[in-house]
């Protein structure tokens, strides 16, 4: 099925944290439980730091709180929201009844900071006592740490979960992650990308993501990468460069020129652990970004510099570079004629992104594949389903809602004639007699 869909002349995926947390990431859906541990680390270090952090997570939790005590269940202190989801309380604080985090999410929490300090920062008739701009470093600091691949160990739990599966191709996909390379699937996925035919336009990779997992992929597999920067010591934020393309010499007799083959174009549509602020501006760094190796913003000092997007902001507001190019190029690209878009791990929790997609839909030769664990049990993916829309195509669930089953099952052999019979296997193995069976798929997490 994905073979034509990859056939067309524009082709974009959107990546969302379902895509990265095999490798060990955390998701942000809510506040991870290891920055807010940070946080209180370095109470000793920046006095009064964590109480700053409680006051304002109070502060955006004020309503939830209120609906939670209002809907206790029985004696305890826990409650269920509208959808079945149960949290706790714990003092005054909500929490995630299993994971015990902090249910608010991350990019709401530094956002809010952000405008806080604003605000705070232009009322010069008082002095500044607060610890905002410090608790802003801090989180970001967290945030770099935990998506930090290379110093995660790949999930333990999503590996015995393959491994205790009753299909092959699970156990396969579990003793890979064991035993092989961490970015074996990013590989897959992009080794079967690259076999599109070279006469189409380069394939869009758009992620929201702030960790490195595709470019290690990419470094491994030597594949060229166009992501707004250039240089190679010093790289500098050039947003022309997403318009470049890279080919062999051409002979001036024939006027023909080849394409290199390894190259996408990649767009970090959320910013990057990878990206800092630069000391200064010049006539070769006109935004201020410059793109570091982590052992060097590590060593620099600079994990509280990283720039990444607090997207919970109003759309309201006008977006400031980088992230207003981004943005800019992901809509000029899915709204295209003749354009298919594939979202992979993406719970469509941002607005402007979601904006950008139903935009497209009023296009009717646009394509919209949805690949995801939760699916139809995410509001957002149920209420594209409910649209009975032929243009929107839901794969969900443990197996067909996976990154992993996406990229070394789903994404086709473009150098094998007939990839039928590779999805016809898949598809009897798992709705052969002997699989229907079984006792049916726990609730994943969330």
């Amino acid at each position: 099925m994905l073979k034509n869909y990859l056939e067309l002349d524009n082709v974009s995926f959107l990546f969302g944290s379902g895509t990265s947390i095999h490798l060990g990431a955390v998701a942000i859906r809510n506040f991870p439980l290891e920055v807010e541990s940070y946080i209180k680390e370095q109470d000793d270090r920046i006095a009064g730091i964590n109480d700053q952090f409680v006051f304002v997570i109070k502060q955006l939790q004020g309503d939830f709180l209120k609906y939670g005590k209002a809907n206790l269940i029985g004696e305890t202190q826990t409650f269920e929201n509208e959808n079945k989801w149960k949290f706790e309380i714990v003092e005054d604080i909500v929490r995630h009844i299993d994971y015990k985090e902090i249910v608010i999410e991350y990019e709401k929490v530094l956002n809010y900071l952000i405008a806080l300090d604003y605000v705070f920062n232009e009322d010069k008739s008082k002095q500044r006592t607060d610890k905002y701009v410090e608790l802003i470093t801090v989180i970001k600091e967290g945030l770099f740490n935990v998506c930090n691949l290379e110093k995660r160990d790949v999930s333990q739990t999503i590996i015995d979960r393959k491994k205790a599966s009753q299909f092959e191709k699970e156990n396969e996909q579990g003793n890979l992650l064991e035993t092989k390379s961490k970015y074996i699937f990013h590989e897959k996925f992009i080794k079967a990308l690259l076999q599109r035919p070279l006469n189409l336009r380069r394939a869009n990779i758009f992620t929201a993501n702030y960790d490195l997992a595709f470019e290690y992929a990419f470094d491994k597999l030597g594949v060229h990468y166009i992501d707004g920067f250039s240089g190679f010591h010093k790289r500098f934020f050039k947003p022309e460069t997403f318009e470049y393309d890279i080919f062999y010499p051409g002979s001036t007799t024939s006027g023909k020129v080849q394409r290199i083959e390894k190259v996408v174009r990649y767009f970090k549509l959320h910013g990057s652990i990878s990206w800092v602020n630069s000391e200064s501006r010049d006539a070769n760094n006109l935004y201020g970004i410059e793109e570091k190796p982590l052992e060097l913003i590590e060593s620099l000092k600079k994990k509280g510099e990283i720039i990444i997007y607090p997207s919970a902001v109003k759309k309201s507001y006008t977006l400031d570079l980088p992230y207003s190019e981004l943005f800019r190029q992901f809509a000029s690209t899915i709204t295209q004629s003749q354009s298919v878009l594939i979202t992979v791990g993406y719970s469509f929790g941002d607005e402007h992104f979601n904006d950008i997609i139903y935009q497209a839909l009023s296009n009717p030769t646009f394509t919209l594949i949805v690949v995801d664990f939760q699916g139809t049990r995410n509001e957002y993916i149920k209420n594209l389903k409910e649209l009975n829309d032929p243009r929107v195509i839901i794969l969900e669930g443990e197996f067909f809602g996976d990154f992993l089953t996406f990229s070394d099952t789903l994404m086709p052999n473009f150098n094998n004639v007939d990839n039928n019979e590779k999805v016809a296997n898949t598809l009897n193995e798992i709705f052969s007699p002997k699989s229907l069976q079984q006792e049916p798929n726990k609730e994943p997490e969330q």
